[in-house]
């Protein structure tokens, strides 16, 4: 393959540079979900959203599953069922309600959901506002959980609120059952809407190599990464990527 052809390289539709930049996006948000219980949607759906809309919200839904898998089945010891089953009953209303939004509105409105969940996301884990995980909060959780994470591919924020001051393996374990649950309801959400495409499931395709690979580079630093700059970093990163995202999408409604 000559130079020039390498250069004008497309996959699924994307130029090769942008198509690995996504991948390592997606890669590095695994990691750091599979280490600190959640962080590859609030990471990666900004900078998908900006490459190309169409990898919101399917695509980020459906990667959640294979990492919540992978990491239930490492801590599975640690997963409190009694909470995922409460949170759950809250989860399917909210799939329900964010899934007729999908149907009813356009990329501009989902990428703006998106901006602006990643925003309050920060926001609530900046001011370290303490919820318990009664089983009223984890209902209230599961509702928001359902919503955000159907329309905008981002549904980890209400759970983490509620789970940041627990246990970590327990924050972790518990929170992949969840979401990898949750994920399955989101998609057969939208699904039943008719808002899953073939573009969507190639763009999947693309990205699971990125969060097997996060996934595995978890391992080590489940134990020996410092948390917190970790969880700084991530929201910081986090907070430029939504900004980004909605000053671009305002531009293009402006203009």
């Amino acid at each position: 393959m000559t130079s020039t052809s390498l250069l004008t390289y497309d996959i699924v539709g994307l130029d090769w540079r942008l198509a690995a930049l996504c991948v390592i996006t997606i890669a590095a948000g695994a990691a750091v979900q599979a280490t600190l219980g959640l962080g590859m949607a609030i990471l990666a759906a900004p900078i998908l959203g900006l490459v190309d809309p169409g990898f919101l919200p399917v695509t980020t839904i459906v990667m959640v599953w294979p990492l919540s898998v992978g990491v239930v089945r490492r801590e599975r010891q640690h997963v409190a069922w009694r909470d995922v089953a409460v949170a759950l009953t809250g989860r399917v209303p909210g799939v329900v309600l964010g899934s007729w939004v999908v149907a009813t509105t356009g990329a501009t409105a989902i990428r703006i959901m998106v901006g602006i969940s990643v925003l309050v996301a920060v926001v609530a884990s900046l001011t370290g506002f303490k919820v318990t995980t009664s089983r009223r909060n984890l209902v209230i959780a599961g509702v928001a959980s359902g919503f955000s994470g159907t329309t905008a591919g981002v549904g980890g924020p209400p759970m983490a609120v509620t789970y940041q001051h627990s246990d970590p393996a327990t924050t972790r374990a518990t929170l992949g059952v969840f979401f990898g649950i949750g994920s399955v309801i989101s998609f057969l959400g939208l699904l039943a809407a008719g808002e899953v495409h073939t573009r969507q499931l190639q763009l999947c395709a693309l990205l699971l190599p990125g969060v097997l690979f996060g996934l595995v580079a978890s391992g080590p630093l489940v134990s020996r990464l410092p948390a917190e700059r970790v969880r700084y970093a991530l929201l910081g990163l986090s907070m430029l990527s939504a900004g980004a995202l909605l000053i671009e999408t305002i531009v293009e409604m402006v203009s």
